[in-house]
Order: C-alpha cells, then sequence, then structure tokens
C-alpha cells in the first residue's frame, strides 16, 4: 500500500459505530460544553499516536504491538499483548457489524436485516481480503471519501440552516467530563490497530505522515458532527442516544434525512469491518509466524503472499460470534466494554515498548505525556478501565507461568 491509500485504510479503521452514537451522547449529557471530553480525548490521544508511528516506522510487522512490546519488553509481554489484541478484535468487530445490522434493520423495517446485514458484511470483508490488501484498500478509500463527503455536507448544511451555535465556555465538573471521556476515548482508538497492516506498506517512513493525515481527518469531522448537532438539536432530545446522525439529517436534509443516513451506517460500517478484518487476520497470521498460534495460520498464497488461511479462519470465527450475540446468547453491548478497554491498554503497552526503545530529549518527553494520558484516562474511565488492566495482568501471569511449565518439561526431555 500507498501513503493515500494506507491513510483511507487507518480512517477506515479509526471511523466506525462510535461516530454514529458518541457526539450525540456526550451532547446530550454535557450540553454545549460536550467539546471538553473530545478536545481532552484529541489532545491526550496525540503522545500515543506518536509512539505508534515511530515504532511503525522502525519495526513494521503485521503482529503490531505484540511485536513492538516483545522486541521492547520481553516475550511474556508480546504475547500477552498478541493474545488480547487478537480477543479486543474478535470482540469490537462483531459489535460494529450488529451495530449497523440495527440501524439499517430499523431503517427499513425488516427486522432479520439485524444479523442478515452483519454477516453479509463480514462475508464481503472476506472475500475483500482474500483478494489482498490493494484491493481492499482501494475499496475502502472509495467508502471513506463517500462517507467524509455525506458527513460534512449534512453538518455545513445545518449549520448554514440554522447558524452557528458557540460551544459553551461553562466547564462541567470533572466527574461528568469523566464519565463521558471514557465513552468518548473509544472515538480516538483504532491506530493501534493500522499497526497490525504496516508490513504491507511500500515505505514505512511514511507511516508517520498517514498518522498525522488521519489524525486531522478525523478530528476535523468529529468537530463537524459537534458543531452540526450544537446547531440544530435540542440537547434534551432523547434521540441523541440511539440515533443522533439521523436527528441532525432530518434538521438539514429534510425527506433526504432517512435515505442518507442509511447510506452514511452502511459506508461506514462497512469500510470500519473491512478495514479491521484486513488487519485481525494480519494479526493472527504474524502471531502464527512468531509460534504463537497453529503453524497453518501463517500459510500464504505464492503469487502475492496472502494469508489466506487466516483470513477464512478470520471471517468464519467473527460470523459466528455474530449470529450467536444476534440470537440473543449474550448482549452484545459487552463486545464494545471488553474491545475499548482492551484497545486502551495496548496504547499503553506501546508507550511503554516505545520509552524502552526510543532515546533522546523528545522521547523522554513523550514518554512522560504518555504516562500523565495513561494514568488519568484510567483513574476517570473507572471500574470498566480497570478491570481491563485487572485481565492484561491475568493474562500475562497465564502466559509466564505456562512458559514456566513448558521450559520445565522441555528441560526434563533433555535429561531423559
Amino acid at each position: 500500500m500507498g501513503g493515500t491509500v494506507g491513510t483511507f485504510v487507518a480512517l477506515s479503521t479509526i471511523l466506525g459505530s462510535g461516530m454514529m452514537i458518541l457526539p450525540g451522547m456526550s451532547y446530550h449529557q454535557l450540553d454545549r460544553s460536550a467539546w471538553v471530553p473530545w478536545a481532552v480525548a484529541a489532545i491526550s490521544v496525540i503522545p500515543l499516536l506518536y509512539c505508534y508511528s515511530w515504532l511503525g516506522r522502525r519495526y513494521p510487522s503485521a503482529s503490531g504491538v505484540a511485536h513492538y512490546s516483545e522486541v521492547a519488553l520481553g516475550g511474556i509481554t508480546g504475547r500477552t499483548s498478541g493474545m488480547l489484541a487478537t480477543f479486543a478484535l474478535t470482540a469490537g468487530i462483531p459489535a460494529t457489524a450488529i451495530t449497523g445490522g440495527r440501524y439499517v434493520a430499523e431503517f427499513s423495517g425488516i427486522g432479520s436485516l439485524e444479523w442478515v446485514f452483519p454477516v453479509v458484511v463480514l462475508a464481503g470483508a472476506t472475500g475483500i481480503a482474500l483478494a489482498g490488501a490493494n484491493v481492499s484498500g482501494t475499496l475502502q478509500v472509495g467508502l471513506i471519501l463517500g462517507l467524509f463527503a455525506m458527513v460534512a455536507c449534512t453538518a455545513v448544511i445545518a449549520l448554514k440552516v440554522h447558524g452557528i451555535e458557540p460551544p459553551s465556555t461553562d466547564l462541567p465538573s470533572v466527574g461528568s467530563v469523566g464519565a463521558v471521556l471514557t465513552a468518548v476515548f473509544v472515538a480516538f482508538t483504532g491506530w493501534e490497530t493500522v499497526a497490525f497492516t504496516f508490513e504491507e506498506h511500500k515505505r514505512s517512513d511514511l507511516i508517520p505522515r498517514i498518522f498525522a493525515a488521519s489524525y486531522v481527518i478525523v478530528v476535523v469531522l468529529y468537530a463537524l458532527l459537534l458543531l452540526g448537532l450544537f446547531a440544530a438539536v435540542d440537547s434534551n432530545d432523547a434521540g441523541l442516544n440511539s440515533a443522533p446522525l439521523l436527528i441532525l439529517a432530518e434538521r438539514s436534509l429534510g425527506e433526504l434525512a432517512r435515505p442518507a443516513t442509511l447510506l452514511l451506517v452502511i459506508a461506514s460500517i462497512t469500510a470500519n469491518v473491512f478495514a479491521s478484518v484486513l488487519a485481525l487476520s494480519r494479526l493472527v497470521f504474524g502471531l502464527s509466524r512468531s509460534g504463537y498460534l497453529p503453524a497453518p495460520l501463517s500459510k500464504v498464497r505464492e503469487r502475492d503472499l496472502n494469508p489466506v488461511t487466516s483470513v477464512i479462519v478470520v471471517g468464519s470465527t467473527l460470523a459466528v460470534i455474530v449470529v450467536l450475540a444476534s440470537s440473543g446468547l449474550f448482549r452484545f453491548e459487552w463486545l464494545f466494554v471488553l474491545s475499548g478497554g482492551i484497545y486502551f491498554v495496548l496504547y499503553g503497552v506501546g508507550a511503554a515498548a516505545f520509552a524502552r526503545l526510543a532515546r533522546g530529549n523528545i522521547a523522554r518527553l513523550v514518554t512522560l505525556m504518555c504516562v500523565v494520558t495513561v494514568l488519568l484516562v484510567t483513574m476517570l474511565a473507572g471500574p470498566s478501565l480497570w478491570l481491563s488492566w485487572v485481565l492484561f495482568a491475568v493474562v500475562w501471569l497465564g502466559v509466564a507461568a505456562l512458559g514456566r511449565r513448558t521450559s520445565k518439561t522441555d528441560d526434563t526431555r533433555v535429561y531423559v
């Protein structure tokens, strides 16, 4: 992939279901002070993105954070990071697809689309991933361009029709900001997932530019959405917690609102699922190549070196999870909670790897900023994020214990 396609793949991974819910939810809770948690999240993520772009440029690997942490912190941390990254994506991708299915079912009035749509999207994502990264990236360019155009036009029309309502200068309480910040931060995750595709970039030196360009576009898009909501929608509207984009479109586009919102949802979900399935298949391939997963998953197709076995296994597994979640066997919201917390933990692990590998005054400053960010967000987030750190510790201890047991077994065999 070149720089342009790489940027759009990054945008596809970052922009997902969070964009459709979080701006409205934060506005409903904090009124026009909702910009505060968004600004905090946007600023605090900068040093973490610097870490990942630095690592990606110097260590482009399909294993992403698993490889970085193994190089910097040892095999146990690397294996733990890889396992949790796989788990986070395996939970997050079906949750995103199901969110799209619920939107489509509600808009069309056809209840079966709640599970048919996510299965079809996953099947399409698997097929595109089998075709190769270039095909997937080219398709995502078109989807994201259409998505950005629709969101930007909707927000701009809302501002033109209703006038600009400036953000409030009244700062909300720390407790209320913290509760919203936990959710809003999810909208700024995804770059750690992009790292799993770095091995397929033509030039690793372009990775920092890809991160910078995608970051600016994401911030602009979220800002337009918030300003559009401030201008066109009352913060007490209960629909802000369920379908804020539909409300914004209705106030801006009139009769075109429902079809426009439906297209936006389909484009957003499809692009995100396509990019995430590609990333997860590369992660599984990388972990298999490192010996952490069964060896057959590292097989590649000779003509283009595409890890087709891992793509098929990933697509099939995700489809099964979607069917189980859609059947009501468990609440699909749990998938979001699990994946969101683990994503943030992996940001912290990446920052720790950067701190160990990078040198110089800038590296020390970035490391300090990362420490402050991770500690602050963790404290504000509360039990849901604390449990993710506990999960990381438990898995780390389990991997360490398994490694010691395997080592003792190997020593005994040598002795015998």
